[in-house]
């Protein structure tokens, strides 16, 4: 998943350090040709001062200075803080066959190696220096510094630029991902109404209306919200109006059966058409069925409101007990007169407790379950139970679990069940709709139905969410 703040914190990182290490690169190259012109100008100035003042203390005719001379022009040139050498190449009256050295410093190189007047380079003790050479009336003053010191100066100047950079830089990307955060606070709050939308609210959206790039996305959503509720609405009338035109005819087809047979019964007619008439009659009452649940299912995808209300207290048990006993007489009316079941209700917190489903959709999905088990039941009866869990806080379930010992599913079979028209034998019972009705009952208020293997028979557990009082 990308993120825009992200991208667009890295994004400005990314040019930032572009552009500031361009920079940076041409200050470096640039500190670095100023340092060294300024050391080299350090040189130079420094051995014409020396020159300048130890004329002062030349000695005549090429005279051995006093040590009170030397002494004094010791100071002098140890004084810049440089290495310095002084000598004398020529006298008043002849040129001396090698410089005559009258002062220099401890620290300094061999400056007899050096040739003419001007900068040059030696090594001592494996350590370049940088020198300059000037000769000015017979006197010859040699000036050096060493590379690596320079070097180090350079270092230490580049860090000196470098520890702002990277605090700098670290404070632009602090404040960078700050100020897209609260740019992007306008996403955020559109996303947490959406979030916590009903799903067939049909309002339009308001936040974001107020920022200019996210306007149109805005009024693009809220377009498509009314395209869907008008495509939603749409569907209810035709399901209102197909429910109206299918109930009719199959109620008027199902009265004439009816009348066929009671006449056929009084004529004593052959039992092919009493048997014939028997299966027409079963076949309109499952397409009747069929037609129900339907309905129903529509209804329930569509977000019917009777989804939103809620059933408190006792109510919960009184509609699991009317499943019960709607249950058990449909299925004595399809001719099951010994079917019997096994339903309990366990002791609970039921006073207090709150489940965001109307009562007759939680009936309705009770129906569905205890209906497959009675079909499916074999010679045991099948059981229920109603049970209330308390969970974290106020948060609890209220789980039905319904158990027949009839042949059972796999578990492959299990995970297929709750899909439409699914049924484990093409010509078996029912219309495969009823477990798909219950599992999109849970599902709309958070709840979940969960089928597994009863060894034998089938265990189908529907757990459904509740408020409860703390305790």
């Amino acid at each position: 998943m990308k993120s825009l703040r992200l991208r667009l914190v890295l994004g400005l990182s990314l040019t930032l350090c572009v552009l500031w290490g361009s920079v940076a690169a041409w200050q470096f190259t640039h500190l670095q040709r100023e340092l060294r012109t300024m050391l080299d100008e350090r040189l130079i100035a420094s051995a014409k001062m020396v020159a300048s003042i130890v004329h002062q203390f030349q000695p005549v005719h090429g005279a051995v200075p006093t040590p009170a001379e030397q002494e004094a022009l010791q100071s002098v040139i140890a004084r810049d803080g440089v290495a310095c050498e002084v000598s004398l190449v020529r006298s008043e009256v002849e040129v001396l066959p090698a410089p005559r050295t009258i002062a220099r410093t401890g620290n300094g190189p061999d400056f007899s190696t050096l040739g003419g007047p001007g900068f040059g380079q030696i090594t001592k003790g494996g350590k370049a220096w940088r020198t300059y050479v000037l000769e000015d009336n017979g006197l010859r003053v040699a000036t050096a510094d060493r590379l690596d010191v320079r070097e180090h100066l350079v270092q230490t100047v580049v860090r000196t630029l470098v520890l702002p950079f990277a605090l700098a830089l670290a404070g632009v990307l602090l404040l960078t991902w700050w100020i897209s955060t609260r740019s992007l606070r306008p996403l955020r709050h559109l996303r947490e109404e959406l979030a916590q939308r009903p799903p067939h609210d049909p309002t339009p959206v308001s936040a974001g209306r107020d920022t200019v790039e996210l306007a149109p996305l805005v009024d693009s959503l809220n377009q498509l919200l009314a395209r869907i509720q008008a495509s939603i609405a749409h569907e209810r009338r035709w399901t209102a109006d197909a429910a109206h035109e299918l109930r009719t005819p199959l109620t008027a087809i199902m009265t004439h059966v009816q009348v066929a047979q009671l006449v056929l019964q009084q004529a004593a007619p052959p039992a092919r058409a009493q048997n014939a008439l028997g299966q027409a009659q079963e076949g309109i009452a499952h397409m009747h069925a069929t037609l129900e649940q339907l309905l129903q299912l529509a209804r329930l995808e569509t977000g019917d409101g009777d989804a939103a209300r809620a059933t408190q207290g006792e109510a919960i048990a009184e509609a699991f007990q009317r499943a019960v006993q709607q249950s058990l007489q449909r299925a004595r009316d399809e001719g099951r007169t010994t079917a019997a079941l096994d339903a309990q209700v366990l002791p609970g917190p039921w006073s207090g407790a709150t489940l965001p489903l109307a009562s007759c959709l939680l009936t309705c999905a009770t129906t569905n379950l205890l209906d497959n088990a009675l079909r499916h039941c074999g010679a045991a009866p099948p059981s229920a139970t109603l049970q209330l869990q308390r969970g974290s806080g106020g948060a609890g379930w209220v789980e039905i679990c319904v158990r027949d010992q009839g042949p059972g599913l796999t578990v492959e079979e299990c995970a297929q069940a709750p899909e439409r028209f699914w049924r484990k034998a093409a010509n078996g019972p029912g219309s495969g709709l009823g477990l798909t009705i219950v599992r999109r009952i849970a599902e709309s208020v958070g709840g979940a139905l969960e089928l597994a293997p009863g060894h034998p028979g089938l265990v189908a557990r529907l757990r459904l969410p509740v408020q409860l009082p703390n305790p």
